[in-house]
């Protein structure tokens, strides 16, 4: 069977299937809210703030999608004339979400309405606050709807105001009410929305597929200022926003504990004509993520607090809780086993803040709503969950976190794991361009797991003893393990099957198909 022919059985498509998926993004695939009453709603309201010049606040959150929805806001309100303020809290200062002490101070400056993205679905008692001082607001967000609302003057949300029925990214709600007020389509707007639909790993279908297509296309084809200091001024691929842009705009909500750099860091994606200020903000954001990886890298863990089992893993540490998450997957990678990890409450020294994170076939999220009654607060995926709980509940909350992996261990069937048999000849060149024509991957739509055998004979010892790799006959591709280096140095055994993911290495103008290899048999 072709490679092409594998991977179209493996994702169940068929050629015309594929045609439709790897076709350029159009703004003409998109599934517009122009006729939902809520989104008339909103709008409507908005165009009253611009006829008004009222004095307008945009509250947006400190993460990717966050940042990139305040920014399309007020990049179309500032080019519409309403030049409203924003912020960007502090997740260890304000923490998420519209709070109360924040909406008095907004009073005192005299705003009129406040405009939430990416949050304020479930804000109660600051919304509440602010209509009692006056103000009017707007809320734009994409979380789960609870089941009492806050008294917002409007909303527009994907499933309440049954625009979509899978879940988009606040920055692409954004995006639309933001190209109905000016009556077009922006490219760069487009490219923030499409940022947002890999940070916030929202499924790879519809208008989040349509609008990831085109944040690259335009990406590679107006090459913004703002964005290249991050990405560089080469041809940029998913893995670049994956694993370059969007962990670095996160490190800076993560780490800096001021909401000053955070509201910096949303500044970057305003500014795209001013070198300068680019340069000043940019450097921040690097610095943070590399700071961030420093941490990560070297995170440290109070064994005191340690709970551990076969199937899962409860640790603590005393490094910044906004890192939680990156430390739970490190450790996940490292053991293949659940694993949550807490961290002291910067705002309330009574909790700790944590994060769960799972290899495939566990859920986290079934965990949570089994014991949501022992938590603070909690959401999230299968695979991915934060929560808040209380100190005194840690041991607890821990032990019931093991025997829930315990149970899942037990229930999940025994299967070899989902994979495309390769050989080492078909780490090519074409082989790649066959698999770029797949992309994006994200939710609901994984990139491939391949499994290729090789003998031991042709693995070998990179200098460094930091690597063990195998190269094709023609030196196109190769086969690299960082990880498993002594056990295979030290096995018996004649051959091995390896399994991972192809990635394009380009050095010096020379390309190189690499299968990066997570696990060995």
């Amino acid at each position: 069977m072709s490679f092409l022919s594998q991977l179209l059985e493996f994702y169940h498509l068929n050629t015309k299937d594929l045609g439709a998926r790897s076709a350029p993004g159009s703004f003409n695939h998109l599934k517009t809210p122009f006729e939902s009453d809520d989104f008339i709603k909103v709008t409507s309201r908005l165009k009253q703030a611009i006829d008004q010049k009222e004095k307008t606040v945009i509250y947006g959150d400190y993460d990717v999608d966050g940042l990139t929805a305040t920014a399309i806001m007020k990049l179309a309100l500032d080019e519409l004339g309403l030049n409203p303020g924003f912020f960007i809290p502090s997740r260890y200062v304000e923490g998420y979400g519209l709070n109360v002490e924040r909406v008095r101070q907004f009073a005192l400056k005299g705003y009129h309405l406040i405009i939430t993205v990416d949050n304020g679905i479930a804000a109660i008692e600051a919304i509440s606050e602010a209509k009692k001082l006056g103000m009017d607001v707007m809320v734009i967000d994409h979380h789960d709807v609870p089941a009492t609302l806050p008294p917002f003057d409007c909303c527009f949300h994907q499933t309440y105001s049954h625009f979509l029925d899978y879940n988009c990214s606040a920055a692409s709600l954004c995006f639309f009410v933001a190209s109905f007020l000016l009556r077009r389509f922006d490219s760069y707007l487009a490219t923030l929305a499409g940022i947002a639909v890999f940070s916030d790993v929202m499924p790879l279908v519809g208008n989040n597929l349509e609008l990831a297509k085109m944040m690259l296309q335009f990406i590679n084809k107006h090459h913004y200022s703002n964005l290249s200091y991050i990405l560089g001024n080469g041809t940029i691929t998913y893995d670049d926003i994956n694993f370059m842009l969007i962990p670095s705009f996160n490190s800076v909500g993560r780490i800096m504990k001021d909401s000053a750099s955070t509201n910096n860091a949303c500044r970057l994606l305003l500014e795209r004509n001013d070198d300068e200020k680019i340069k000043k903000y940019g450097s921040l954001v690097v610095s943070c993520n590399l700071e961030r990886k420093e941490i990560v890298k070297n995170v440290s863990f109070n064994s005191k607090y340690t709970l551990s089992s076969e199937h899962g893993i409860c640790l603590r540490t005393e490094e910044f809780a906004g890192l939680s998450g990156l430390f739970a997957n490190k450790v996940m990678r490292e053991k293949g086993v659940p694993v949550a990890i807490f961290s002291k409450d910067d705002i309330n020294p009574e909790n700790l803040v944590g994060s769960l994170r799972a290899p495939e076939g566990y859920r986290v999220d079934e965990f949570l709503k089994k014991y949501q009654n022992l938590l603070v607060a909690g959401g999230g995926h299968e695979r991915a969950a934060g929560l808040t709980i209380r100190e005194k509940d840690y041991y607890l909350i821990c032990t019931m976190f093991i025997s829930e992996c315990s149970k899942q261990a037990l229930e999940m069937k025994k299967s070899e794991e989902k994979s495309i048999n390769i050989t080492l000849e078909d780490i090519n060149e074409a082989n790649y361009h066959v698999y770029e024509s797949f992309m994006p991957f994200g939710e609901g739509f994984p990139a491939p797991t391949f499994k290729v055998t090789v003998e031991k004979e042709k693995l070998v010892l990179s200098p460094s003893h930091k690597a063990i790799f195998a190269t094709t006959p023609d030196r196109q591709g190769q086969v690299i393990l960082f990880d498993h280096i002594d056990e295979i140095v030290n096995s018996s055994q004649e051959t091995f099957d390896i399994y991972g993911s192809l990635s394009l290495e380009i050095y010096k103008n020379t390309k190189k198909i690499k299968l990066i290899g997570n696990k060995i048999l």
